[in-house]
């Protein structure tokens, strides 16, 4: 596949995209689970912490993984 066209720099702005509105999300999430914690909320902030760590990990594979993929294979 060529490595200049449109198609290689598309989806590469689509996974970094993707990549950082999970990311986005999952900072939104840890701030719930952090207002959560602060009000003595525990179910809230356990739930929504996990929530957030675990959107943190997509967005993180995502970002790494699109760089990845454009440029080391």
């Amino acid at each position: 596949m060529e490595r200049d066209g449109i198609l290689p720099k598309l989806a590469f702005a689509v996974g970094l995209a993707i990549g950082v509105t999970w990311v986005v999300l999952a900072v939104m999430a840890l701030r719930s689970a952090a207002r959560g914690f602060a009000y003595d909320r525990m179910d809230w902030g356990v739930g929504w912490g996990l929530v957030g760590i675990l959107l943190l990990t997509a967005g993180t594979a995502a970002v790494v993984g699109t760089w990845w993929h454009q440029f080391r294979v």
